[in-house]
């Protein structure tokens, strides 16, 4: 087996996904390669939730993430409202816009999921994961 061939792969997979979801993405409106999609994917399901929250579930940088914030504020995505637990911190929810772009968002991903899995068995799907999970536990063991 050629050295680095998982890395290879993993980065051939992430391009093709990035490739195949942009057009799509940009169709939404949505400006890409700064998470918009992913953003709006992890507040639907969720009323509200702190910059902090919502980056490490994102797992985005705090900074980051303060910047696609401002963008999707000022397009009507989000609102943040004042957090009564802390003074500096705000809630972050979706606008009715941002609902209705979280669920084309999702239809997306589900999609996304749909061809990823095509032509693969259940027990080739739960041997997958259970082995990207040991890479995902490598990487985060470091």
């Amino acid at each position: 087996m050629e050295k680095n061939s998982i890395r290879k792969i993993l980065h051939r997979l992430d391009l093709e996904r990035r490739q195949l979801m942009r057009p799509k993405f940009l169709e939404l409106g949505l400006t890409v390669g700064e998470g918009q999609p992913r953003i709006l994917d992890c507040l639907l399901d969720r009323k509200e939730l702190t910059q902090r929250e919502l980056a490490d579930l994102c797992m985005f940088d705090v900074t980051t993430m303060s910047r696609t914030l401002d963008k999707m504020e000022q397009a009507g995505l989000i609102q943040r409202n004042k957090n009564p637990v802390s003074r500096r911190s705000h809630l972050i929810s979706l606008t009715e816009k941002g609902k209705e772009k979280g669920k084309q968002v999702r239809e997306e991903f589900n999609w996304l999921d749909e061809m990823l899995q095509k032509g693969l068995a259940r027990e080739e799907l739960e041997t997958l994961y259970r082995i990207l999970e040991k890479i995902e536990k490598n990487l985060t063991d470091i």
